[in-house]
């Protein structure tokens, strides 16, 4: 009885095996990048940046078995998705020397503004031209200047937003419990009591001379 031989692998099949080595070699030599520039991250975030754009786009992270780029990074213990995702948005928004000249934080915080200001220019032209955020050119706002102004356009863009359905009825909800618990508060001696609602809390906000006449 002979033993059967086994099948040579087919092209597709070679093929699929050493392009799953090359991507293996790559990962691992950026990640030995990354972790490299983790330690000077104050000058290195760009490429780091970068080295994380090309896991993602080309979606190495597969060749060691994770399903995404959050995934992968957990398993390595490297960085958060969330701080991956802005090292990348910055690569992609902001060359180079522009973003080393503003540093990690203030280019992200000038990319996200960006983004909520679709009509305006790219975080590196919005430097170039001297354009104001709050009362300061863009190259010169704060990081906290920049985010400040992100959040009102932003909170803009929802005012305009027209309501749905269920935002109208819990808006009349809130309005509701609001106007029963300030009721209450009065039955109480606290007619000046202000109730505001924050998330899923009620707030009662009331004077320490309010409280100590209630109290007596």
């Amino acid at each position: 009885m002979t033993t059967q031989s086994k099948r040579a692998p087919s092209l597709i099949e070679r093929t699929k095996t050493q392009a799953l080595a090359r991507n293996k070699l790559r990962l691992a030599d950026l990640v030995a990048l990354i972790r490299r520039r983790v330690t000077d991250v104050v000058e290195g975030f760009y490429d780091i940046g970068e080295a994380l754009r090309e896991v993602l786009d080309k979606k190495l992270y597969a060749a060691e078995g994770h399903k995404s780029l959050e995934a992968f990074l957990k398993a390595e213990a490297m960085m958060s998705g969330r701080q991956a995702r802005k090292l990348i948005a910055v690569v992609r928004k902001v060359p180079r020397e522009k973003a080393l000249t503003l540093g990690q934080e203030r280019a992200y915080a000038l990319v996200a503004y960006t983004d909520a200001t679709p009509e305006d220019d790219s975080p590196a032209q919005l430097v170039a031209d001297g354009a104001k955020i709050g009362a300061k050119p863009a190259g010169e706002a704060s990081v906290r200047d920049i985010k400040a102004a992100t959040r009102a356009v932003n909170a803009e863009a929802r005012a305009r937003r027209p309501k749905t359905e269920a935002a109208r009825a819990k808006e009349k909800a809130d309005a509701a419990l609001v106007k029963a618990l300030r009721a209450l508060l009065r039955e109480a001696g606290l007619a000046r009591a202000d109730v505001t609602l924050v998330r899923g809390d009620v707030r009662v906000t009331i004077t320490r001379a309010a409280a100590e006449r209630a109290t007596r």
